[in-house]
């Protein structure tokens, strides 16, 4: 592969957490083990691969790859400040700025496709995918994941959303480019318990009680993870099942293994 992207050797810049990217020591360790979770997932495909991390972010799930094995690993982000700080920080990796609708990297130039979190980020999703079709090889793998939003709207609002997916659009959207499709399920709630978990909250916060019973309960904001890189812990990946379609069992978060034939 021509490797048009280059590694740059400086300094490491101070990003602020915003919600929207892992920034590594500013993350609160709930969320920085919920993506090293699907990281840990999509390592153990990477060995002896030529890997492309799309919408990598800080790079750290990037960086974790190619600690897995991967022979060589590019990580694709549109945030430029993003991509500042993964090239001063995880040097062993590539890295550029690029839309995830145009990626900058040959036809049938990698043997996986990585990327967390991405799609419901984007107005054209199917044009995403066709683009990690596309520089995919033949027997290539892709592994994506989104958040069910049939859990996730009712959970959490996020501004950085575009268009949230149920897990059967999500399927059916990636059975059109990927064959061999696999669905594995994150963080599962049994529905109706979730369901009266958010009435209670959503009561408390009408009723200004939650901050007091918080108080009263000691309960605190969790600190940010020190953390600056993902761990291999094997025990990670229980987080992540195969998915088993049913109205009473929901994952908050879908994760997909497909194949390009």
């Amino acid at each position: 592969m021509e490797k048009s992207i280059r590694t740059v050797a400086q300094e490491a810049p101070v990003l602020e957490f915003t919600g929207e990217r892992i920034v590594p020591g500013e993350t609160a360790e709930e969320l920085f083990r919920e993506h090293e979770v699907r990281y840990v997932f999509a390592g153990k495909f990477a060995a002896g691969k030529e890997v492309l991390d799309v919408a990598c972010g800080t790079g750290v799930g990037t960086a974790f790859l190619r600690q897995s094995g991967a022979d060589q690993v590019w990580g694709l982000d549109i945030d430029q400040e993003s991509i500042s700080f993964a090239k001063a920080r995880y040097r062993d990796c590539e890295f550029a700025q690029s839309d995830a609708t145009e990626l900058c990297l040959p036809d049938n130039s990698v043997d996986l496709v990585v990327s967390f979190e991405t799609l419901e980020h984007l107005k054209d999703q199917k044009k995403f995918l066709k683009e990690c079709r596309r520089v995919l090889r033949s027997h290539g793998i892709f592994i994506c994941s989104t958040p069910n939003t049939t859990i996730y709207h009712l959970a959490r609002a996020n501004q950085y959303h575009v268009h949230e997916l149920t897990t059967t659009e999500f399927e059916n959207m990636l059975e059109e480019e990927f064959d061999e499709l696999q669905l594995f399920s994150q963080a599962k709630q049994v529905y109706p318990v979730f369901l009266l978990k958010r009435f209670v909250s959503q009561m408390l916060d009408r009723l200004n009680l939650k901050g007091t019973i918080k108080r009263i309960l000691g309960i605190k904001a969790p600190p940010p993870s020190m953390r600056d890189r993902f761990s291999a812990d094997g025990g990670l990946t229980h987080g992540i099942q195969p998915y088993r379609k049913s109205w009473l069992v929901q994952p908050t978060y879908v994760v997909a293994v497909g194949r390009k034939t």
